[in-house]
């Protein structure tokens, strides 16, 4: 069992790179829904969407898409 509280997020398995290309793809969703929110309010939403976002991935498929990231897996992915 995890020692972590529920309100707590253990994104440490996630790649910096794609926490902030995670984080700024919902930033750019909130800009363009709530134009007129100040500051604080985006950085809830924000920080909302990402935790529950986070929450909602397989981690084990997550990590495996990493290992799997190798060239000759991406020059087949395009």
């Amino acid at each position: 069992m995890d020692n972590l509280n529920e309100n707590e997020l253990n994104d440490s398995y996630i790649l910096k790179e794609d926490k902030l290309n995670l984080i700024r793809t919902i930033k750019n969703i909130y800009i363009k829904k709530f134009p007129w929110a100040d500051d604080a309010l985006m950085r809830v939403l924000i920080r909302d969407h990402y935790k529950q976002t986070i929450n909602n991935m397989n981690k084990e498929d997550y990590i495996n898409e990493i290992k799997n990231n190798n060239v000759d897996n991406l020059i087949e992915s395009i």
